[in-house]
């Protein structure tokens, strides 16, 4: 009987063992530290990149988003995952679970910083923006913007061109990680541009028989024309309309644009300037767009309005004056001068 009893008596310590360590599995992975913790906020923790698994369960003990870095680092190697853990900057909390940091780690789901490109920068003024907010250097995109076989690889001509990709860095509101390297923000820029042309615009392309390096190229004189978004596509028109005719563009950004220091005046003698780009001087559109145009400009420089108008002048407010003959023309700039 003694026997009977000490045998039970030891397959209950058993068994109560047995299920302290299930009961300790289940806490290291699904117990968080402080559970009230998300309501106070993330705290950002950045995994350097090489860390080690002991190196990251150490930040993390820390930052007191774990209680004990000897056991995440054994719930890391239970599941396969201490070598898969990536570097970067990552909210977290102490609400979460061992298992969900471990997750997130393992996935990547770094903190994304938003960088807004504004429609109409040139690729300088581009590169300025990006580098000010950390994503530089400047050299290693001009580098890569300035290689012959990168060039070719995204199909963007640069015989004649002033700078090659201008007008393809496109515009907008990009979520990036912190010490995103240039060549990772180019191809998300290049891929953002390749997205605009979407099959309605590409099959219109060729309906008019242009490439996408001329629609850039018009697409960025409209967006350096005018701010107005009710104005895009009748500027667009007036455009189309010269050049159906053989006439001059007459584009004043243009000019701007081929002279090399522009100090916010534009002289009689900038007009007679003998550059590929001055379409006072020369017929048809520039060697290549002058700015990054943005989405809409693009859609305009495709889809123009149905109008005559040949001429416009800016009224000062930021609207134009729309003319279909030069005496109309004349008469609305002598009126504007009063």
């Amino acid at each position: 009987m003694k026997r009977r009893r000490r045998r039970g008596l030891g397959m209950v310590v058993g068994t109560a063992a047995c299920l302290a360590v299930a009961a300790g599995i289940v806490h290291v992975q699904y117990a968080p530290p402080d559970r009230e913790a998300g309501t106070r906020g993330a705290v950002i923790v950045e995994i350097p990149p090489r860390a080690t698994l002991r190196q990251t369960a150490g930040l993390l003990r820390a930052r007191h988003l774990i209680r004990n870095a000897g056991l995440f680092e054994w719930l890391a190697r239970a599941r396969g995952l201490a070598a898969r853990i990536q570097p970067g900057e990552y909210a977290l909390t102490a609400a979460m679970t061992p298992r969900q940091i471990l997750d997130r780690l393992v996935r990547g789901e770094v903190v994304l910083h938003p960088v807004t490109i504004p429609e109409g920068l040139t690729v300088a003024e581009t590169l300025l923006r990006l580098t000010a907010a950390g994503y530089g250097p400047e050299e290693g995109y001009r580098r890569m913007l300035g290689d012959p076989d990168y060039q070719a690889a995204h199909g963007v001509p640069s015989a004649g061109v002033k700078v090659p990709f201008e007008g393809y860095l496109f515009p907008d509101t990009y979520l990036l990680a912190k010490d995103t390297p240039p060549a990772r923000v180019l191809s998300v820029m290049l891929a953002r541009l390749d997205a605009a042309f979407t099959p309605e615009r590409r099959r219109r392309m060729a309906l008019v028989g242009w490439d996408r390096h001329q629609v850039l190229t018009l697409a960025s004189l409209i967006e350096k024309e005018t701010g107005r978004p009710e104005e895009r596509a009748r500027i667009s028109a007036v455009f189309h309309n010269r050049l159906e005719r053989n006439m001059r563009l007459q584009a004043d950004p243009t000019v701007i644009y081929a002279i090399p220091a522009f100090d916010g005046d534009i002289r009689h003698a900038d007009l007679l300037r003998d550059d590929p780009y001055n379409t006072y001087r020369h017929r048809g559109l520039p060697p290549g767009p002058i700015a990054n145009p943005g989405e809409a400009a693009i859609q305009a420089a495709l889809f123009p309005d149905d109008d005559a108008a040949l001429y416009f002048v800016a009224r000062g407010d930021g609207t134009h004056v729309f003319s279909t003959t030069v005496e109309d023309h004349n008469r609305a700039v002598r009126q504007l001068v009063r």
